[in-house]
């Protein structure tokens, strides 16, 4: 598995599987601020499937997602009859990617993952979205348009402008923009068909649609996620010994 890929899938899984808005107060906000419900548990496991896409690459393949709260988010890739391709564990400090294809592995701190992903990846951020929360935390600085559908919480974070569509029905997050002005670089996040887990929901189908520039070109990665089965458990282990026959990379 391309160590890119690997990385991620990993990090949209993390914005997919997130436990979505929910807004207690009548009038959404409380000083110009979102009113979040905040999930109780220590320990959630996901059985899911994954549709990657792009140019060059059509793949389908399994994932089992392990989170321990506050400290450990650890991932087992399987394309195809439950063979194990790849294993992820990320931390407060770093991301270690095993491919078990290849025999390599590779380390990530969240300096180089900001420079892949050009957005400011850190452990906090991540477990932000697994939890529910926008990608980014709503603050006073952050507008509030009302539409007809959706209230959209518009925000800036550097060069990237981002819209948040929160459902007026069901009053949960279901689409994120991310555009990057003036290139023509985006990102677009859709979930429906939620389901409730314990307090909380989460969307068991998403789709994700990245366009970014190549040279002169632009280009499209497309990834649908479905998850089949989604559960708050007591304990979990989170298993990950390198072979020393695997080669650094």
């Amino acid at each position: 598995m391309n160590n890119r890929l690997g990385v991620f899938l990993l990090l949209l899984f993390c914005l997919s599987c997130s436990r979505q808005v929910l807004v207690t107060d009548p009038d959404f906000v409380e000083n110009n601020q979102l009113v979040f419900e905040v999930p109780e548990f220590e320990y959630l496991n996901t059985k899911t499937k994954i549709q990657y896409k792009d140019a060059e690459n059509n793949l389908s393949t399994s994932a089992t997602i392990r989170i321990k709260k506050d400290s450990i988010i650890w991932m087992s890739i399987s394309p195809i009859l439950g063979i194990e391709a790849a294993r992820v564990v990320i931390t407060q400090d770093s991301m270690v990617l095993m491919n078990r294809l290849q025999k390599q592995y590779t380390v990530y701190n969240f300096k180089a993952l900001t420079e892949m992903f050009h957005f400011d990846v850190n452990y906090e951020l991540i477990q932000s979205m697994i939890l529910g929360n926008m990608p980014l935390k709503a603050d006073t600085a952050s507008e509030i348009v009302s539409s007809k559908q959706y209230f959209i919480v518009k925000q800036q974070n550097g060069r990237y402008a981002i819209d948040n569509y929160i459902s007026r029905e069901f009053m949960k997050l279901e689409k994120v923009e991310m555009i990057e002005p003036p290139t023509k670089n985006s990102l677009t996040l859709q979930y429906e068909n939620f389901k409730p887990l314990a307090a909380f929901s989460i969307p068991f189908s998403s789709f994700i649609s990245f366009n970014y520039e190549h040279g002169a070109e632009v280009k499209n990665t497309e990834i649908n996620i479905k998850h089949g089965r989604a559960e708050i458990a007591s304990a979990l282990r989170f298993p990950f010994e390198i072979p020393s026959r695997y080669e650094r990379r």
